[in-house]
């Protein structure tokens, strides 16, 4: 639930900001009008660019919904979490933290190339929000 209501709002979001990717960015430097950019045509993302705005960051909205949910009904640690991909034969995530993994998150969109750190924080910070309202609204402890 909290997933699907961060989902809605990154995207209204995103519409309604417009902003460019750092591909975009990177590439239109020389016309940003800040004269300590200069266009750099050669710079290509690792991931794909999305054909679709920038800000916030989805992945760090949705996934910081999914955080605030469990932390408050599982707790923030005492569990261990292991993802493996058989296409990726030999590697394995290991987490202790719902953190640690918002984290690998946000640094895999900023490092791929498709997000500013500040579009992962600001939806980090949309992700809680919902999630909150999910968890405060909707997903309220039974009545005993």
């Amino acid at each position: 639930m909290a997933i699907c209501d961060a989902s809605i709002a990154a995207y209204e979001t995103k519409y309604h900001y417009n902003f460019w990717r750092p591909l975009t960015a990177i590439w239109g430097g020389g016309i940003d009008d800040n004269k300590w950019t200069d266009p750099d045509g050669g710079w290509f993302p690792l991931i794909a660019t999305p054909a679709f705005p920038s800000y916030p960051s989805a992945h760090a909205t949705l996934s910081g919904s999914a955080r605030t949910v469990l932390e408050r009904t599982l707790g923030n640690h005492g569990h261990t979490i292991t993802l493996a991909n058989p296409r990726l034969p030999g590697v394995v995530l290991t987490y202790n933290d719902w953190k640690q993994i918002c984290d690998d998150i946000d640094d895999a969109r900023i490092y791929g190339g498709i997000h500013f750190r500040f579009e992962q924080e600001a939806g980090a910070r949309q992700g809680r929000e919902v999630g909150h309202y999910i968890l405060d609204t909707y997903l309220r402890p039974a009545q005993e």
